[in-house]
């Protein structure tokens, strides 16, 4: 599968699923996963029913995921696709005292903070447990 060179860039690949790849952004300032399904498709409403339907559930147990891994106080969850037109669906965990903490993520620029190696491959085998990703 072809990933957008934003994307490539600026993420780590944790994996595929059976419906694309799970990305981790690569500033650590939050918890931010990125579904890539695998589809020349732009839009998430393009997607044939079955496939949409899938992609969302792997959307949803990502977020359930996240919530619960990292205490998050909210997991803020879009498909904006206005910069990256490959299709990609954000799931950022949130908090109170987050670095951008009530406002919004989209095109505001988080401190400097990167993502330990062990904690990459720890996060990639709990990815694994809950969303049947392989490397």
């Amino acid at each position: 599968m072809q990933l957008h060179p934003t994307l490539e860039n600026d993420c780590h690949r944790m994996g595929a699923s059976a419906h694309g790849l799970v990305l981790l952004h690569r500033n650590a300032s939050l918890p931010w996963f990125i579904l890539v399904p695998d589809t020349s498709c732009l839009a998430l409403y393009q997607l044939p029913v079955a496939q949409r339907t899938a992609v969302l559930e792997e959307w949803n147990t990502l977020a359930a995921w996240m919530h619960e891994r990292f205490a998050c106080a909210r997991v803020n969850m879009a498909a904006i696709g206005n910069m990256v037109p490959q299709l990609h669906l954000h799931a950022v965990g949130r908090h109170e005292g987050d670095p951008l903490w009530p406002g919004v993520v989209w095109g505001r620029p988080l401190p400097e903070a990167s993502w330990a190696s062990d904690t990459i491959d720890q996060l990639r085998t709990e990815l694994g447990a809950h969303l049947a990703i392989s490397s």
